[in-house]
């Protein structure tokens, strides 16, 4: 029994896509939460199924237009995930006044005196060898 995507309804046609989708994804999710725990990698599983996602797309392994189904969704709700950062910014506002020097030097203060430091470094380490 074959089931031609073309005779299939509207809606039950893009219940196969948005099912391929998924799976798709979660595939690569369950695929780099077994290896982070089979390897004892301490790098994050969603963020290196992301770099395996990428890099599949980028060698033509996965169409992109596998994966629209599922992520147009995920991507028009992206704010509200936003929404609790922002809420506990606002809740904690009155600290963030107190001490925004504080905190503004070491947003911007420190990493830039670790990129110059880092980038001294390894000016002397290239002219030395």
């Amino acid at each position: 029994m074959t089931i031609k995507i073309a005779a299939l309804g509207k809606h039950a046609k893009f219940t196969l896509q948005l099912l391929i989708s998924w799976t798709i994804l979660s595939a690569f999710l369950i695929a780099a939460h077994l290896m982070s725990s089979h390897f004892a990698f301490s790098f994050p599983a969603p963020l290196s199924a992301m770099l395996a996602l990428f890099l599949a797309l980028q060698l033509g392994l996965i169409k992109l237009t596998w994966l629209l189904p599922g992520t147009q969704p995920l991507l028009s709700f992206m704010p509200l995930f936003f929404v609790p950062a922002a809420a506990k910014v606002v809740e904690h506002s009155p600290l963030i006044a107190e001490h925004w020097l504080v905190l503004l030097l070491c947003l911007f203060l420190v990493p830039a005196l670790g990129l110059v430091s880092i980038g001294y470094l390894m000016q002397r380490l290239r002219g030395a060898s």
